[in-house]
């Protein structure tokens, strides 16, 4: 080979280096924080859901004139335990079980993770 062709092969070489090392380097702007403080927040069994309407009340059974037995707002997250239909004179609705107690459809919005449900708090105004 002659000695102009080494040479700037060398020379390529060495500018081309840098390029390398660059595209290699970790860039932490790009790296995703998992919040896993909360084991059920992302479980594919648990849905969660938010409350829309201003205040609700958990009542004992699933129907409208059932006894209130306590009361949640706008924004609060929770998750779903169990889902019934209620029967036709009390509306056909689908109603959702609670630690606290069963709420209506119609107050909830139901989400498939805890994190969508708490963006959707966040939308809401809540302070989650």
């Amino acid at each position: 080979m002659r000695p102009v062709k080494k040479i700037f092969r060398a020379i390529l070489f060495v500018s081309l280096l840098p390029l390398l090392f660059s595209a290699c380097k970790k860039n932490d702007r790009d790296m995703i924080a998992l919040d896993t403080s909360d084991p059920l927040a992302l479980a594919p069994d648990v849905s969660w859901a938010v409350v829309v309407e201003p205040y609700a009340a958990f009542r004992k059974e699933l129907a409208w004139n059932a006894e209130a037995v306590d009361y949640c707002k706008q924004g609060e997250i929770f998750p779903i335990l169990a889902s019934a239909m209620a029967s036709e004179d009390d509306g056909g609705e689908i109603w959702y079980r609670f630690d606290d107690g069963w709420l209506p459809a119609s107050v909830l919005t139901v989400y498939s993770n805890k994190l969508k449900a708490a963006k959707a708090a966040a939308l809401l105004g809540a302070d989650q």
